[in-house]
This record gives C-alpha cells, sequence and structure tokens, in this order.
C-alpha cells in the first residue's frame, strides 16, 4: 500500500459537489474514485454518515465508495475522546453526526504522510 494517503471530510466533498457536480464534471470524480480504488483516499465512516443525511447525488456516489470510508479502531475511539477533552467545541450540537474528529483520529492513527482535506467555513 503507497505511504501517502489522503483523508477526506465531508464538507470537501460537498463544496466539489457543489461547484463541480459529479453529473457534469465525471473525469474529476473518476479521478477520485482512482484515489479510492487504490486506497490512497480514505475517510472515516462518519464523512459517509454525514454525506447520506443529503440525500442527493454526492449521497449516491459516496455509497458506492465502499473502499473509502473505514471503520473506526480502538485506538482512533481513544482518539477522538482525547480531541474532545481538549476541544468540546469541535461538536456542534445542531448536527446529528461530526466527523470532524474522526478525521482528524484517522490522520493521527496513520501519521504516515496523510494529507487531510477539510473545507471548514467560519461562523
Amino acid at each position: 500500500m503507497n505511504s501517502n494517503y489522503y483523508l477526506i471530510d465531508s464538507s470537501s466533498l460537498m463544496e466539489l459537489n457543489r461547484h463541480n457536480p459529479i453529473d457534469v464534471f465525471p473525469s474529476i470524480w473518476g479521478k477520485i474514485e482512482s484515489l479510492i480504488n487504490r486506497g490512497v483516499m480514505l475517510a472515516p465512516r462518519e464523512v459517509l454518515d454525514e454525506i447520506i443525511e443529503g440525500d442527493d447525488q454526492l449521497a449516491e456516489w459516496a455509497k458506492k465508495q465502499n473502499k473509502m470510508f473505514v471503520e473506526p479502531t480502538e485506538k482512533q475511539i481513544e482518539i477522538v475522546r482525547d480531541i474532545l477533552k481538549e476541544f468540546p467545541a469541535l461538536i456542534k450540537t445542531d448536527r446529528k453526526y461530526n466527523a470532524d474528529p474522526w478525521v482528524i483520529a484517522l490522520a493521527i492513527e496513520m501519521t504516515t504522510s496523510s494529507q487531510i482535506t477539510l473545507t471548514e467555513i467560519p461562523n
């Protein structure tokens, strides 16, 4: 497996789809699928949970990307607990799902040249 990984959050995929819809720019999404199929673009399962709340074209696409979404490990659960002790504001109480701490935990666990891709809009 490759030593470089790209870990992506739901907000990045949502923004990409907003500006480059899957049906209009299939070549972009094909390249993303290539990264997923090579096992170098990953996201925690919680990212999928956030995306499928949208029940749109992106949700349908994401449901087909089985290799992308990884289940949390015991180590990640421990890391998330530690993160939330230090940064409780990462959890937005108005949201059903909060993937950000899980993306961070996955990156920490993988520590070998991970690239975290987030698109956050300041409040």
